[in-house]
């Protein structure tokens, strides 16, 4: 069943050739999902009174709860929409009609495939592969761009018309999780990705820099694993400053926590661009994909990027053919223009 998300007021008047429903398929991967967030908004701002309906997939579904406008989402588990008679299923039993414009995020033929089960009118997508078939209105998906900026690309094929590339957008308001976080403010630290079975030894090293912090110490994935490795891992910590251990149920609840900290810090991810939609100041570890391609460019909060070259894994030429560590970060460094960057 469709599931209305809460909403904002409309200020915008409509205009006399307003759609009146639109249909988005959403990629999979939530890093993904939330930097398509930019586009979405750009689209209700342009139809401000047309239905949003969100084919999305319900694994961390509760992420569209935090956009500030009213829409629907539709439900897929994983490999549901795998072929087009997978589409052709979906479509007839999702329950949206007369679909004005439906917009593919995807660069999957059997998602393209989903507007011609929709009818409709407007078929917008990227226009590689048999996709050009189905499609409307599409543009090519260029190596090495900006994924934001792809899903921009979507939008100039959608209205005929260019895009502010210093649009910046923001979550709905959402209320603090922690307690006195403006008399007692804190820092939130991302303990995310597990590395060999264990936290990984730079993150240890750098909340160890701080002194007299209330830090919050969160996992944004296998946070069940981490649970487990928490207790030893706290008492490696500095005494100096305070902790709190977050287990977050949800996302919503994980942007709550994120939302009225003094700043993250992360490693790339879904929850560096989850924080800086929420508006917090984020610093952001990137030891091997591209910020040119996955930053959190255009949302409100400031940003603070931070990088090493990290060369694809190789086998080492030692006989036992281990694999070569990565290369790590001088958390002097990154200490030093964290508190900087956060004013601490």
């Amino acid at each position: 069943m469709a599931t209305p998300t809460e909403q904002n007021p409309v200020t915008q008047l409509p205009s006399k050739k307003e759609v009146e429903t639109i249909a988005i398929k959403l990629p999979f991967d939530l890093q993904e999902r939330i930097l398509s967030f930019p586009l979405l908004h750009k689209i209700r701002e342009k139809y401000p009174i047309a239905d949003i309906h969100f084919i999305t997939p319900k694994k961390e579904i509760e992420v569209l709860n935090l956009l500030p406008f009213k829409a629907y989402y539709h439900e897929f588990d994983e490999d549901e929409i795998r072929t087009i008679f997978d589409s052709h299923r979906y479509t007839a039993t999702s329950k949206i009609y007369n679909v004005d414009m439906f917009v593919s995020l995807t660069n999957s033929f059997s998602d393209a495939c989903l507007g011609l089960g929709l009818r409709a009118k407007k078929r917008v997508g990227f226009s590689d592969g048999w996709k050009t078939l189905v499609l409307t209105h599409k543009t090519p998906r260029l190596s090495g761009h900006h994924v934001t900026e792809d899903y921009f690309s979507l939008y100039r094929a959608m209205v005929e018309a260019n895009i502010d590339l210093k649009l910046k957008v923001m979550s709905r308001e959402v209320e603090p999780i922690i307690k006195d976080w403006d008399s007692a403010p804190y820092v939130a630290i991302n303990l995310s990705p597990l590395r060999h079975a264990s936290i990984e030894e730079e993150i240890l090293d750098l909340i160890n820099s701080f002194e007299n912090q209330r830090i919050v110490l969160f996992a944004s994935e296998d946070q069940e694993k981490i649970q487990l490795l928490i207790e030893p891992f706290l008492a490696r910590l500095s005494p100096r400053n305070t902790y709190i251990n977050f287990v977050h149920k949800s996302w919503i609840e994980l942007a709550k926590m994120i939302a009225f900290a003094r700043g993250v810090v992360t490693f790339n991810g879904a929850v560096a661009s989850l924080s800086a939609y929420m508006g917090t100041k984020t610093v952001i570890l990137y030891d091997s994909e591209d910020p040119k391609r996955y930053a959190p460019f255009y949302f409100q909060a400031e940003i603070l990027i931070l990088g090493v070259n990290d060369p694809t894994l190789v086998n080492s030429t030692t006989s036992l053919g281990i694999l070569k560590d990565r290369k790590k970060f001088n958390m002097n460094e990154v200490f030093g223009k964290t508190v900087e960057f956060l004013r601490l």
